[in-house]
């Protein structure tokens, strides 16, 4: 899967949003501004090592859950896709 990120005018977001939702083969997921800064192409490595670890530390659900299935995990993941 390939991924796309756009700076989009404030004034045209809502109308391409729209049309990007009519899409099947398009999904939409919005970042925090912290994630946006963290890609952004001006941040020195050690700023984005920084912008990460803070993005992680406010994550609400863990980044490695307990699998306690781990093929069924998979083909859930695998099947969340498709």
């Amino acid at each position: 899967m390939q991924q796309l990120v756009l700076d989009i005018e404030e004034s045209r977001y809502t109308l391409l949003l729209q049309f990007l939702r009519t899409l099947d083969y398009v999904k939409i997921v919005e970042t925090n501004q912290a994630v946006v800064s963290l890609l952004s192409s001006d941040n020195k490595p050690e700023n984005q090592i920084d912008a990460l670890h803070r993005v992680l530390k406010q994550q609400t659900k863990p980044l490695f859950p307990a699998i306690k299935d781990p093929v069924s995990w998979q083909k859930q993941q695998r099947d969340e896709w498709s």
